[in-house]
């Protein structure tokens, strides 16, 4: 039996411009999944604790952000929100987030049919373990197949905003706790709430106020820049 039972990836001989690390981690095949959706070339072996990664160093900084990404636990608070507020309501939820990465506005992708949005939040999901290129690359592909491309998009938006009235803050669209509490509990009247239950809609609102809080600095700050 070997030291690391589980082997992902391609042959070692064939990466290019090879970096290796050995990490301490339990979210191993979280990241080989995210590295192979992703498309970077890499060798794993890994246990239940630890892993040994070989890839190449041209993508240093995607699989940073993969590795940072799946040890966080910020996917696993998504999930549970997505648990707790159901289908379609909990992805539609992640619509300024999706908007974010394609450098457009919520308001743009609700004009869109309810299903393209969903098709968006659903990939988004899908592929959250990524770098943020693969994930830009495929919700852009949603759109693109789906008849109407980012660009055209951005450019109808641009069209709207001088008749448009100012849209409220994502920021002030984040639920509280008790919100929470109570629309759980609407949905689950039925179910104990548990110890556990509290702490992960904790997590949720801490990772919804934090990613509203992130996005509200760097729209302030793509202002700054644009003022004279």
């Amino acid at each position: 039996m070997t030291e690391f039972p589980f082997i992902s990836g391609t042959d070692i001989a064939t990466i290019e411009n090879r970096q290796f690390i050995r990490i301490e981690t339990d979210k191993a095949q979280e990241i080989v999944i995210a590295l192979d959706k992703s498309g970077i070339p890499f060798s794993a072996r890994y246990g239940e604790t630890e892993m040994v990664l070989t890839y190449d160093g041209s993508f240093k900084e995607q699989v940073e952000d993969i590795i940072a990404k799946a040890t966080s636990g910020e996917y696993e608070a998504l999930l549970r929100e997505l648990q707790v507020y159901g289908e379609p309501d909990g992805y539609y939820r992640l619509l300024g987030e999706v908007a974010e990465l394609l450098n457009t506005t919520i308001g743009a992708l609700k004009n869109r049919p309810d299903e393209i949005q969903l098709a968006l939040c659903k990939t988004y999901v899908d592929f959250w373990l990524c770098d943020d290129a693969t994930i830009r690359c495929e919700l852009d592909r949603v759109i693109s197949v789906n008849g109407r491309t980012l660009s055209d998009i951005q450019e109808y938006e641009k069209s709207k905003v001088q008749d448009k009235a100012p849209e409220q803050s994502a920021a002030d669209n984040v639920p509280t706790l008790s919100e929470l509490f109570d629309d759980y509990n609407r949905r689950n009247g039925h179910a104990h709430f548990t110890r556990e239950t509290h702490k992960h809609l904790s997590e949720i609102v801490r990772r919804r106020q934090r990613t509203e809080q992130e996005r509200t600095i760097q729209t302030e700050e793509i202002e700054r820049r644009k003022r004279p």
